[in-house]
């Protein structure tokens, strides 16, 4: 071989190297994040809480949801910023997936070499002790009663778990449940580790051992701080989990997560305005917020409101006259949602006339059918038990002062007014810290209470069983019973024909407003404020906040 052919064969070799090693660089900068410097730190503030514990089988609140989100996973995954629809459900723990022809088997394919904190591989055992922890717990209170999952009265999703082989499990039903893989996604369907996690009881907090007080460890997250101040939280610390499945991925984005605890909306303002936070998340007032968005160095980011808020009527004869539906339907036609929506929250909120929230499949504005600040009606339904100007029915309204609802005492005040406009009703406020306000509930004291809900999953079904159901509206405290109720939303949630589902959720909404034992108010918006380099927010319809794909921008 002469040395010109010598010669070209070295330069297309040089060539061949030169466009591998480009390839390699287009690939790795397309599918390969650095992980962030090791002092990679986000201060979050918020005035939220923890409501019981961090255990998936009793936590049943926002927060508590948030942080078993972040040190916990599911089988699958919601794709951020997404509409949640079947489309968006990824794969997390479990790479695939199939149900049987009648929808009532479901297979999960299991992911492997997923590690445990003491390096046990997560296998299809875990997923069975995770669920029959559940169903052996059966937390009243909890969300596989609230849900449905489980219950000891009435027909129950799940019937079993079983393991086929160490990466394969399957889910059998009592009936096709349409909504199966959303609820799949759900924080309560999180795998637990059993060796954190007992059988017989669940995990609560234990002051000063963060790892003893939540029961996960495959999430993104290790909860490495926990302080608690007479029961009130003061600071969490969440630290990347070096054993976490999709670290390679480059998540967590940010390794250090501190989230500190104030005790109402104007210290959070001031904290995210001083600088001392990065993100203030739950909850701002509307005027902070829109003064706020005037701020050059802050950010305000605004997502889809699934969040919803309604009143709750304790319908026990003790309670008399609020055992009579045609006396509830009295005060629901006083209410005035559009001075609730634009005088307290300035906009910031919608009317509401349904708890199947605007916009989702199935919802009517079914209350319209009552009015806002109808007082004709008002005044004429209670002349007929006595009730008038000069004899006016007194109303006992509770509301929390933590925090954990947007505004509650701004909102109690509103309806109270809406209510007293009647001229034949008259309201007494009682305000509670969270804690005794949830005791108060369970106690079945508070006549007429103020309560939010943020969805399980995105289906009308989480907007209707947890409230209207005997069994899933347990947790409540409230007293509604009505075995047509029940008819129809076990009929929903196991059709599979869509044009009926719809049907059913009409006949559901006109039955809620004939029973009137819950109120609709309004449907929220989710807003977060953070420091201009804050990237990685999604606030949308799940309501999920993702602290593992918060980030700070490189300057």
């Amino acid at each position: 071989m002469n040395n010109k052919a010598i010669g070209k064969i070295a330069i297309a070799g040089i060539i061949i190297v030169i466009v591998v090693i480009a390839a390699l660089g287009i690939y790795f900068a397309m599918y390969y994040q650095a992980p962030p410097p090791e002092e990679s730190v986000l201060i979050m503030g918020t005035t939220d809480k923890v409501e019981v514990n961090l255990d998936p089988a009793e936590a049943y609140d926002y927060f508590g949801w948030e942080i078993i989100q972040s040190t916990g996973c599911g089988l699958v995954t919601i794709r951020p910023g997404s509409d949640a629809g079947p489309e968006d459900i990824l794969p997390s723990l479990a790479t695939d997936w199939d149900v049987s022809d009648d929808g009532l088997v479901w297979t999960f394919h299991l992911r492997h070499g997923v590690k445990f904190e003491d390096g046990t591989e997560f296998n299809a055992t875990h997923v069975w002790y995770t669920f029959e922890r559940a169903k052996t717990l059966s937390v009243p209170e909890g969300p596989f009663v609230g849900i449905g999952i489980y219950t000891k009265d009435g027909e129950c999703i799940i019937k079993n778990v079983t393991v086929v082989d160490k990466y394969t499990v399957k889910f059998y039903l009592n009936f096709p449940f349409t909504p199966f893989l959303a609820l799949m996604a759900a924080p309560c369907c999180y795998i637990v580790n059993p060796n954190y996690a007992p059988m017989n009881a669940t995990v609560n907090y234990v002051e000063g051992n963060a790892r003893a007080s939540y029961p996960m460890d495959l999430g993104p997250y290790r909860l490495t701080k926990w302080s608690r101040v007479g029961g009130l939280d003061q600071e969490m610390i969440l630290e990347a989990n070096p054993n976490y499945w999709n670290a390679t991925g480059g998540y967590p984005k940010t390794k250090k997560i501190i989230i500190k605890f104030y005790s109402d909306s104007t210290s959070l303002r001031l904290a995210i305005e001083s600088g001392e936070i990065d993100i203030a998340f739950r909850q701002l007032s509307a005027a902070d917020i829109n003064s706020l968005r005037q701020n050059p160095n802050l950010k305000v980011w605004e997502g889809t409101g699934a969040f919803i808020q309604y009143l709750v009527f304790q319908t026990k004869p003790e309670m008399y006259p609020l055992n009579i539906t045609e006396v509830r339907r009295a005060i629901a036609a006083a209410i005035n949602r559009t001075l609730l929506t634009e005088t307290v929250f300035q906009g910031q909120m919608v009317p509401l006339y349904s708890m199947i929230p605007n916009g989702m499949m199935g919802h009517i504005d079914a209350f319209k059918a009552l009015g806002d600040a109808n007082y004709t009606y008002t005044r004429e339904v209670l002349a007929k038990y006595g009730y008038n100007e000069a004899n006016k029915l007194h109303l006992d309204l509770y509301y929390e002062t933590s925090g954990h609802y947007p505004q509650s005492p701004d909102q109690a005040q509103a309806i109270k007014q809406s209510l007293e406009a009647s001229g034949v009703i008259e309201v007494s406020l009682h305000g509670l810290e969270w804690a005794q306000y949830r005791e108060q509930r369970k106690e079945e004291t508070m006549p007429l209470m103020i309560y939010g809900w943020y969805p399980d999953y995105v289906d009308p079904d989480n907007y209707v069983y947890p409230f209207l159901h005997s069994s899933g509206g347990s947790w409540l405290h409230y007293h509604y019973n009505n075995t047509q109720m029940d008819a129809l939303i076990e009929q929903a949630r196991s059709t599979t024909n869509a044009t009926l589902r719809l049907e059913l959720y009409k006949q559901i909404q006109e039955l809620m407003v004939e029973d009137c034992p819950i109120v609709p108010l309004f449907q929220g918006t989710a807003f977060a404020v953070t420091k201009p380099d804050v990237k990685g927010v999604y606030l949308d319809i799940t309501q999920s906040w993702r602290h593992w794909l918060l980030y700070k921008e490189s300057s």
